[in-house]
Protein backbone atom coordinates (compact mmCIF):
# COMPACT_ATOMS: atom_id res chain seq x y z
CA UNK A 1 0.00 0.00 0.00
CA UNK A 2 1.02 3.59 -0.58
CA UNK A 3 0.91 5.63 2.64
CA UNK A 4 1.71 9.31 3.26
CA UNK A 5 2.75 10.25 6.80
CA UNK A 6 2.69 13.96 7.65
CA UNK A 7 4.85 14.91 10.64
CA UNK A 8 7.95 13.06 11.81
CA UNK A 9 7.79 13.64 15.56
CA UNK A 10 7.64 10.86 18.14
CA UNK A 11 4.40 9.34 16.85
CA UNK A 12 4.98 9.99 13.16
CA UNK A 13 8.51 8.57 13.10
CA UNK A 14 7.40 5.37 14.87
CA UNK A 15 4.51 4.90 12.44
CA UNK A 16 6.88 5.40 9.51
CA UNK A 17 9.29 2.81 10.93
CA UNK A 18 6.60 0.22 11.70
CA UNK A 19 4.72 0.66 8.42
CA UNK A 20 7.96 0.48 6.40
CA UNK A 21 8.80 -2.78 8.17
CA UNK A 22 5.37 -4.06 7.13
CA UNK A 23 6.46 -3.56 3.51
CA UNK A 24 4.39 -0.50 2.59
CA UNK A 25 5.52 2.32 0.28
CA UNK A 26 5.96 5.33 2.58
CA UNK A 27 6.19 9.04 1.76
CA UNK A 28 7.14 11.25 4.74
CA UNK A 29 6.38 14.98 4.76
CA UNK A 30 7.83 17.48 7.25
CA UNK A 31 9.11 21.06 7.24
CA UNK A 32 12.20 19.96 9.24
CA UNK A 33 14.82 18.92 6.68
CA UNK A 34 17.21 17.46 9.29
CA UNK A 35 14.56 15.09 10.66
CA UNK A 36 13.82 13.86 7.16
CA UNK A 37 17.52 13.37 6.38
CA UNK A 38 17.98 11.29 9.54
CA UNK A 39 14.89 9.27 8.65
CA UNK A 40 16.04 8.62 5.09
CA UNK A 41 19.45 7.45 6.32
CA UNK A 42 17.76 4.77 8.45
CA UNK A 43 14.77 3.68 6.35
CA UNK A 44 13.86 3.14 2.72
CA UNK A 45 11.25 5.90 2.50
CA UNK A 46 10.66 8.88 0.21
CA UNK A 47 10.95 12.22 2.06
CA UNK A 48 9.55 15.60 1.06
CA UNK A 49 10.39 18.89 2.76
CA UNK A 50 7.39 21.19 2.94
CA UNK A 51 4.04 22.09 4.47
CA UNK A 52 1.36 19.45 3.92
CA UNK A 53 -1.43 22.03 3.87
CA UNK A 54 0.21 23.22 0.64
CA UNK A 55 -1.67 21.50 -2.18
CA UNK A 56 1.43 21.31 -4.38
CA UNK A 57 3.36 19.38 -1.69
CA UNK A 58 0.59 16.78 -1.38
CA UNK A 59 0.35 16.50 -5.16
CA UNK A 60 4.11 15.93 -5.37
CA UNK A 61 3.73 13.18 -2.76
CA UNK A 62 1.20 11.46 -5.03
CA UNK A 63 -1.84 12.00 -2.82
CA UNK A 64 -4.19 11.29 -5.72
CA UNK A 65 -3.19 7.63 -5.77
CA UNK A 66 -2.40 7.09 -2.09
CA UNK A 67 -4.27 4.49 -0.06
CA UNK A 68 -3.86 6.24 3.27
CA UNK A 69 -2.75 9.65 4.55
CA UNK A 70 -1.81 9.96 8.24
CA UNK A 71 -1.44 13.43 9.78
CA UNK A 72 0.57 13.32 13.04
CA UNK A 73 1.95 16.84 13.46
CA UNK A 74 1.91 18.67 16.81
CA UNK A 75 -1.19 20.66 15.79
CA UNK A 76 -4.65 19.05 15.88
CA UNK A 77 -6.06 21.71 13.59
CA UNK A 78 -3.28 21.21 11.01
CA UNK A 79 -3.82 17.45 11.15
CA UNK A 80 -7.54 17.76 10.44
CA UNK A 81 -6.95 20.26 7.64
CA UNK A 82 -4.28 18.02 6.06
CA UNK A 83 -6.67 15.07 6.12
CA UNK A 84 -9.51 17.11 4.64
CA UNK A 85 -7.26 18.33 1.82
CA UNK A 86 -5.79 14.84 1.21
CA UNK A 87 -9.27 13.34 0.97
CA UNK A 88 -10.40 16.03 -1.46
CA UNK A 89 -7.31 15.38 -3.61
CA UNK A 90 -7.98 11.64 -3.86
CA UNK A 91 -6.60 9.79 -0.82
CA UNK A 92 -8.70 6.69 -0.14
CA UNK A 93 -8.46 6.91 3.67
CA UNK A 94 -7.18 9.44 6.21
CA UNK A 95 -6.14 9.30 9.88
CA UNK A 96 -5.63 12.40 12.05
CA UNK A 97 -3.99 12.69 15.44
CA UNK A 98 -6.33 14.74 17.67
CA UNK A 99 -5.14 15.30 21.26
CA UNK A 100 -7.01 18.32 22.66
CA UNK A 101 -10.00 17.17 24.66
CA UNK A 102 -12.11 20.04 23.35
CA UNK A 103 -11.75 18.60 19.84
CA UNK A 104 -11.47 14.93 20.77
CA UNK A 105 -14.82 14.99 22.61
CA UNK A 106 -16.63 16.38 19.55
CA UNK A 107 -14.71 14.75 16.70
CA UNK A 108 -17.44 12.15 16.03
CA UNK A 109 -19.82 14.97 15.01
CA UNK A 110 -17.74 16.08 12.04
CA UNK A 111 -15.28 13.27 11.23
CA UNK A 112 -17.44 12.01 8.37
CA UNK A 113 -17.80 15.50 6.89
CA UNK A 114 -14.00 15.87 7.01
CA UNK A 115 -13.42 12.49 5.40
CA UNK A 116 -11.65 11.05 8.45
CA UNK A 117 -11.45 7.26 8.54
CA UNK A 118 -9.98 7.26 12.05
CA UNK A 119 -8.65 9.59 14.72
CA UNK A 120 -5.83 8.73 17.10
CA UNK A 121 -5.38 10.20 20.56
CA UNK A 122 -2.25 8.84 22.30
CA UNK A 123 -3.06 10.43 25.66
CA UNK A 124 -6.61 9.07 25.79
CA UNK A 125 -5.41 5.60 24.78
CA UNK A 126 -2.77 5.72 27.53
CA UNK A 127 -5.36 6.81 30.12
CA UNK A 128 -7.65 3.93 29.12
CA UNK A 129 -4.84 1.42 29.50
CA UNK A 130 -3.77 2.84 32.88
CA UNK A 131 -7.35 2.70 34.12
CA UNK A 132 -7.55 -0.98 33.14
CA UNK A 133 -4.24 -1.72 34.85
CA UNK A 134 -5.52 -0.33 38.15
CA UNK A 135 -7.88 -3.31 38.53
CA UNK A 136 -5.07 -5.59 39.70
CA UNK A 137 -1.89 -4.69 41.54
CA UNK A 138 0.55 -6.72 39.44
CA UNK A 139 -0.58 -6.28 35.84
CA UNK A 140 1.75 -4.99 33.12
CA UNK A 141 -0.79 -4.73 30.28
CA UNK A 142 -4.39 -5.62 29.42
CA UNK A 143 -5.55 -5.91 25.79
CA UNK A 144 -9.20 -6.48 24.82
CA UNK A 145 -10.58 -8.43 21.88
CA UNK A 146 -14.08 -8.93 20.52
CA UNK A 147 -15.36 -5.69 22.09
CA UNK A 148 -14.32 -6.77 25.58
CA UNK A 149 -15.40 -10.43 25.38
CA UNK A 150 -11.84 -11.64 25.74
CA UNK A 151 -8.58 -10.31 27.15
CA UNK A 152 -4.87 -10.97 26.86
CA UNK A 153 -3.16 -9.98 30.11
CA UNK A 154 0.53 -9.63 30.85
CA UNK A 155 2.05 -9.83 34.33
CA UNK A 156 5.21 -10.83 36.16
CA UNK A 157 5.00 -13.96 38.34
CA UNK A 158 6.84 -12.86 41.47
CA UNK A 159 6.85 -15.90 43.74
CA UNK A 160 6.95 -19.67 43.65
CA UNK A 161 3.57 -21.22 44.45
CA UNK A 162 0.77 -23.44 43.11
CA UNK A 163 1.19 -22.01 39.61
CA UNK A 164 4.86 -23.08 39.45
CA UNK A 165 4.50 -26.58 40.91
CA UNK A 166 3.06 -28.35 37.87
CA UNK A 167 2.81 -28.22 34.06
CA UNK A 168 0.32 -25.91 32.38
CA UNK A 169 -1.83 -28.91 31.44
CA UNK A 170 -1.92 -30.14 35.04
CA UNK A 171 -2.59 -26.61 36.28
CA UNK A 172 -5.62 -26.25 33.99
CA UNK A 173 -7.08 -29.64 34.95
CA UNK A 174 -6.54 -29.33 38.71
CA UNK A 175 -7.97 -25.80 38.94
CA UNK A 176 -10.58 -26.20 36.18
CA UNK A 177 -9.06 -23.12 34.62
CA UNK A 178 -10.07 -21.99 31.13
CA UNK A 179 -7.26 -19.43 30.96
CA UNK A 180 -4.66 -20.16 28.30
CA UNK A 181 -1.00 -19.18 28.80
CA UNK A 182 0.03 -18.02 25.33
CA UNK A 183 3.52 -16.55 25.81
CA UNK A 184 6.27 -16.64 28.43
CA UNK A 185 9.11 -14.09 28.49
CA UNK A 186 12.09 -15.63 30.31
CA UNK A 187 15.78 -14.64 30.35
CA UNK A 188 15.33 -12.35 27.36
CA UNK A 189 13.57 -14.98 25.21
CA UNK A 190 9.89 -15.39 24.32
CA UNK A 191 8.41 -18.89 24.44
CA UNK A 192 5.10 -19.98 22.89
CA UNK A 193 4.35 -22.79 25.38
CA UNK A 194 2.59 -26.12 25.05
CA UNK A 195 0.83 -28.05 27.80
CA UNK A 196 4.10 -29.51 29.09
CA UNK A 197 5.64 -26.12 29.88
CA UNK A 198 5.98 -24.90 33.45
CA UNK A 199 5.99 -21.41 34.93
CA UNK A 200 8.83 -20.00 37.04
CA UNK A 201 9.08 -17.12 39.46
CA UNK A 202 10.33 -14.08 37.56
CA UNK A 203 8.60 -15.05 34.29
CA UNK A 204 6.61 -12.43 32.40
CA UNK A 205 3.43 -14.29 31.49
CA UNK A 206 0.87 -13.46 28.82
CA UNK A 207 -2.38 -15.36 29.13
CA UNK A 208 -5.76 -15.23 27.41
CA UNK A 209 -9.17 -15.55 29.06
CA UNK A 210 -12.61 -14.06 29.50
CA UNK A 211 -12.61 -11.34 32.19
CA UNK A 212 -14.11 -13.57 34.90
CA UNK A 213 -11.74 -16.46 34.12
CA UNK A 214 -8.83 -13.99 34.03
CA UNK A 215 -9.56 -12.89 37.59
CA UNK A 216 -9.56 -16.52 38.78
CA UNK A 217 -6.23 -17.27 37.08
CA UNK A 218 -4.60 -14.13 38.49
CA UNK A 219 -5.72 -15.02 42.00
CA UNK A 220 -4.23 -18.50 41.50
CA UNK A 221 -0.95 -16.73 40.68
CA UNK A 222 -1.15 -14.58 43.82
CA UNK A 223 -2.53 -11.39 42.25
CA UNK A 224 -5.68 -9.96 43.83
CA UNK A 225 -8.30 -7.63 42.40
CA UNK A 226 -8.68 -4.40 44.31
CA UNK A 227 -9.40 -0.95 42.87
CA UNK A 228 -7.10 1.53 44.69
CA UNK A 229 -8.62 4.25 46.83
CA UNK A 230 -5.65 6.53 47.53
CA UNK A 231 -3.84 7.40 44.27
CA UNK A 232 -1.00 9.87 43.66
CA UNK A 233 -0.41 11.15 40.11
CA UNK A 234 2.75 13.09 39.25
CA UNK A 235 2.26 15.49 36.34
CA UNK A 236 -0.83 17.45 35.21
CA UNK A 237 -0.67 16.24 31.62
CA UNK A 238 -3.30 15.52 28.95
CA UNK A 239 -3.13 11.87 29.95
CA UNK A 240 -3.86 12.91 33.53
CA UNK A 241 -6.91 14.86 32.38
CA UNK A 242 -8.44 11.85 30.61
CA UNK A 243 -7.52 9.50 33.48
CA UNK A 244 -9.09 11.79 36.11
CA UNK A 245 -12.38 11.79 34.18
CA UNK A 246 -12.44 7.97 34.17
CA UNK A 247 -11.57 7.76 37.85
CA UNK A 248 -14.23 10.26 38.87
CA UNK A 249 -16.95 8.12 37.27
CA UNK A 250 -16.32 5.36 39.83
CA UNK A 251 -15.79 7.67 42.79
CA UNK A 252 -11.97 7.77 42.87
CA UNK A 253 -10.37 11.04 44.02
CA UNK A 254 -6.66 11.04 43.17
CA UNK A 255 -4.11 13.65 44.22
CA UNK A 256 -2.31 15.36 41.31
CA UNK A 257 1.11 16.92 41.99
CA UNK A 258 2.37 19.39 39.38
CA UNK A 259 5.63 21.37 39.63
CA UNK A 260 4.65 24.16 37.21
CA UNK A 261 2.36 26.75 38.80
CA UNK A 262 0.91 27.72 35.42
CA UNK A 263 0.14 24.10 34.47
CA UNK A 264 -1.34 23.39 37.91
CA UNK A 265 -3.62 26.42 37.60
CA UNK A 266 -4.68 25.53 34.04
CA UNK A 267 -5.39 21.93 35.04
CA UNK A 268 -7.42 23.07 38.04
CA UNK A 269 -9.58 25.21 35.76
CA UNK A 270 -10.17 22.32 33.36
CA UNK A 271 -10.78 19.78 36.17
CA UNK A 272 -12.11 21.79 39.15
CA UNK A 273 -13.19 18.61 40.92
CA UNK A 274 -9.59 17.31 41.04
CA UNK A 275 -7.22 17.95 43.95
CA UNK A 276 -4.16 19.59 42.33
CA UNK A 277 -1.10 20.47 44.41
CA UNK A 278 1.53 22.84 43.03
CA UNK A 279 4.73 21.18 44.28
CA UNK A 280 7.75 19.22 43.10
CA UNK A 281 6.61 15.60 42.84
CA UNK A 282 10.22 14.42 42.68
CA UNK A 283 10.87 15.83 46.15
CA UNK A 284 10.84 13.14 48.84
CA UNK A 285 9.39 15.51 51.46
CA UNK A 286 6.47 16.34 49.16
CA UNK A 287 5.70 12.67 48.60
CA UNK A 288 5.96 11.95 52.32
CA UNK A 289 3.53 14.77 53.08
CA UNK A 290 1.03 13.31 50.60
CA UNK A 291 1.32 9.87 52.19
CA UNK A 292 3.31 7.89 49.64
CA UNK A 293 3.91 5.12 52.19
CA UNK A 294 0.17 4.61 52.60
CA UNK A 295 -0.94 5.14 49.00
CA UNK A 296 -2.53 2.32 46.98
CA UNK A 297 -1.25 3.42 43.57
CA UNK A 298 1.39 5.78 42.17
CA UNK A 299 1.25 6.99 38.56
CA UNK A 300 4.13 8.93 36.94
CA UNK A 301 2.86 11.04 34.02
CA UNK A 302 5.39 13.86 33.63
CA UNK A 303 6.73 14.79 30.20
CA UNK A 304 10.18 13.29 30.90
CA UNK A 305 10.81 9.55 30.62
CA UNK A 306 13.79 9.59 32.95
CA UNK A 307 11.82 11.33 35.69
CA UNK A 308 8.90 8.93 35.31
CA UNK A 309 11.14 5.85 35.46
CA UNK A 310 13.07 7.07 38.49
CA UNK A 311 9.89 8.04 40.34
CA UNK A 312 8.28 4.72 39.49
CA UNK A 313 11.31 2.85 40.82
CA UNK A 314 11.26 4.97 43.98
CA UNK A 315 7.56 4.28 44.60
CA UNK A 316 8.16 0.56 44.02
CA UNK A 317 11.01 0.62 46.54
CA UNK A 318 8.72 2.33 49.06
CA UNK A 319 6.32 -0.60 48.77
CA UNK A 320 3.46 1.01 46.80
CA UNK A 321 1.23 -1.85 45.66
CA UNK A 322 0.50 -0.51 42.16
CA UNK A 323 2.97 1.61 40.18
CA UNK A 324 2.33 2.81 36.62
CA UNK A 325 5.01 4.61 34.60
CA UNK A 326 4.46 6.42 31.29
CA UNK A 327 7.31 6.57 28.80
CA UNK A 328 7.62 7.95 25.27
CA UNK A 329 10.33 5.62 23.95
CA UNK A 330 9.93 1.94 24.75
CA UNK A 331 13.57 1.21 23.83
CA UNK A 332 14.56 2.87 27.13
CA UNK A 333 13.34 -0.28 28.87
CA UNK A 334 16.34 -2.16 27.43
CA UNK A 335 18.58 -0.08 29.72
CA UNK A 336 16.91 -0.82 33.06
CA UNK A 337 15.52 -3.63 35.20
CA UNK A 338 11.79 -3.41 34.48
CA UNK A 339 10.92 -5.55 37.49
CA UNK A 340 11.25 -2.37 39.60
CA UNK A 341 9.22 0.02 37.43
CA UNK A 342 5.75 -1.49 37.81
CA UNK A 343 3.45 -1.34 34.78
CA UNK A 344 4.88 0.66 31.87
CA UNK A 345 2.60 2.42 29.37
CA UNK A 346 3.93 3.81 26.09
CA UNK A 347 1.35 5.94 24.19
CA UNK A 348 3.37 5.76 20.96
CA UNK A 349 3.26 1.97 20.96
CA UNK A 350 -0.49 1.94 21.61
CA UNK A 351 -1.05 4.29 18.66
CA UNK A 352 1.20 2.18 16.46
CA UNK A 353 -0.78 -0.97 17.31
CA UNK A 354 -4.09 0.72 16.48
CA UNK A 355 -2.87 2.15 13.17
CA UNK A 356 -1.27 -1.12 12.09
CA UNK A 357 -4.55 -2.93 12.90
CA UNK A 358 -6.35 -0.47 10.63
CA UNK A 359 -3.78 -0.77 7.84
CA UNK A 360 -3.75 -4.58 7.92
CA UNK A 361 -7.54 -4.60 7.79
CA UNK A 362 -7.38 -2.33 4.70
CA UNK A 363 -4.71 -4.55 3.15
CA UNK A 364 -6.90 -7.63 3.53
CA UNK A 365 -10.18 -6.04 2.51
CA UNK A 366 -10.98 -8.83 0.09
CA UNK A 367 -10.35 -11.76 2.41
CA UNK A 368 -9.46 -12.57 6.00
CA UNK A 369 -9.23 -9.31 7.94
CA UNK A 370 -6.93 -8.41 10.80
CA UNK A 371 -9.40 -6.81 13.17
CA UNK A 372 -6.97 -6.08 16.02
CA UNK A 373 -3.23 -6.31 16.62
CA UNK A 374 -1.22 -5.78 19.81
CA UNK A 375 2.45 -6.22 20.56
CA UNK A 376 3.05 -8.22 23.73
CA UNK A 377 5.97 -9.72 25.67
CA UNK A 378 8.13 -6.64 25.25
CA UNK A 379 7.31 -6.34 21.54
CA UNK A 380 8.69 -9.82 20.76
CA UNK A 381 5.27 -11.34 19.96
CA UNK A 382 1.96 -10.23 18.50
CA UNK A 383 -1.63 -10.95 19.47
CA UNK A 384 -3.87 -10.78 16.41
CA UNK A 385 -7.62 -10.99 15.88
CA UNK A 386 -8.70 -12.22 12.43
CA UNK A 387 -12.15 -12.32 10.87
CA UNK A 388 -12.68 -15.60 9.00
CA UNK A 389 -14.10 -15.28 5.49
CA UNK A 390 -14.87 -17.61 2.59
CA UNK A 391 -11.26 -17.07 1.45
CA UNK A 392 -10.12 -19.29 4.34
CA UNK A 393 -11.57 -22.60 3.15
CA UNK A 394 -8.25 -24.31 3.86
CA UNK A 395 -8.95 -23.70 7.56
CA UNK A 396 -12.71 -23.95 8.05
CA UNK A 397 -14.61 -27.05 9.09
CA UNK A 398 -11.46 -29.02 9.93
CA UNK A 399 -10.72 -30.16 13.52
CA UNK A 400 -7.82 -28.11 14.86
CA UNK A 401 -5.89 -31.29 15.70
CA UNK A 402 -5.81 -32.08 11.95
CA UNK A 403 -4.45 -28.66 10.91
CA UNK A 404 -0.70 -28.34 10.36
CA UNK A 405 -0.11 -25.10 12.27
CA UNK A 406 3.30 -23.44 12.11
CA UNK A 407 5.68 -23.40 15.05
CA UNK A 408 5.51 -20.14 16.96
CA UNK A 409 1.73 -19.84 16.56
CA UNK A 410 -0.89 -20.47 19.27
CA UNK A 411 -4.66 -20.27 18.78
CA UNK A 412 -6.02 -18.53 21.88
CA UNK A 413 -9.74 -18.16 21.22
CA UNK A 414 -12.56 -18.44 18.73
CA UNK A 415 -15.18 -15.68 19.08
CA UNK A 416 -18.52 -16.90 17.71
CA UNK A 417 -21.97 -15.31 18.02
CA UNK A 418 -21.03 -13.37 21.14
CA UNK A 419 -19.50 -16.44 22.80
CA UNK A 420 -15.86 -17.29 23.52
CA UNK A 421 -14.55 -20.76 22.64
CA UNK A 422 -11.19 -21.74 24.13
CA UNK A 423 -10.05 -24.02 21.31
CA UNK A 424 -9.39 -27.72 21.81
CA UNK A 425 -8.32 -30.36 19.32
CA UNK A 426 -11.84 -31.26 18.16
CA UNK A 427 -13.01 -27.66 17.71
CA UNK A 428 -13.26 -26.17 14.24
CA UNK A 429 -12.95 -22.69 12.75
CA UNK A 430 -16.02 -21.59 10.79
CA UNK A 431 -16.78 -18.76 8.38
CA UNK A 432 -17.79 -15.61 10.25
CA UNK A 433 -15.75 -16.50 13.35
CA UNK A 434 -13.15 -14.18 14.82
CA UNK A 435 -9.96 -16.01 15.75
CA UNK A 436 -7.38 -14.66 18.23
CA UNK A 437 -3.82 -15.96 17.88
CA UNK A 438 -0.48 -15.19 19.51
CA UNK A 439 2.67 -15.55 17.43
CA UNK A 440 6.35 -14.71 17.34
CA UNK A 441 6.19 -14.68 13.52
CA UNK A 442 6.20 -11.13 12.18
CA UNK A 443 3.87 -9.69 9.55
CA UNK A 444 1.13 -12.31 9.52
CA UNK A 445 -1.40 -10.54 7.31
CA UNK A 446 -3.85 -13.39 6.67
CA UNK A 447 -5.20 -16.17 8.87
CA UNK A 448 -4.21 -18.84 6.34
CA UNK A 449 -0.56 -17.89 6.92
CA UNK A 450 -0.65 -19.81 10.24
CA UNK A 451 -0.55 -23.07 8.27
CA UNK A 452 2.72 -24.80 7.33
Amino acid sequence: MKIIVIGTGKVGSLLIEQLAQEGHEIVAIDHNEKKLTDLQNELDVLCLVGNAIDRSVLMEAGVGTTDLAIAATDSDEVNMLCCLLAKKLGASHTIARVRKHELADEIAMFSEDMGLSMTINPERYAAQEIFQLLRFTGLMSVESFGHGLFEIIEFRLKDEGPATSMTLRELAIKNRSKALVCAIRRDGETIIPDGNATLRAGDIICFAAQPKEAEQFLQMCGIRSRMPKHVIIIGASRTTYYLIRMMRRIGMNPVVIEKSAAMAEAFNQESPEALVINADGTNRDTLDEEGLDATDAFIALTGTDEVNLLMGMYAHRKGVAKVVTKISKSNMLDLIDTSHTGSVVCPRDIVSDRVISFVRAMDNAGGSNVETVYRIAGGTAEALEFKVSDENKDLTGIPLKDLRIRDGVLLCAILRNGMVVIPRGNDTIEQGDRVVIVTTIKQLTDLSMILQ
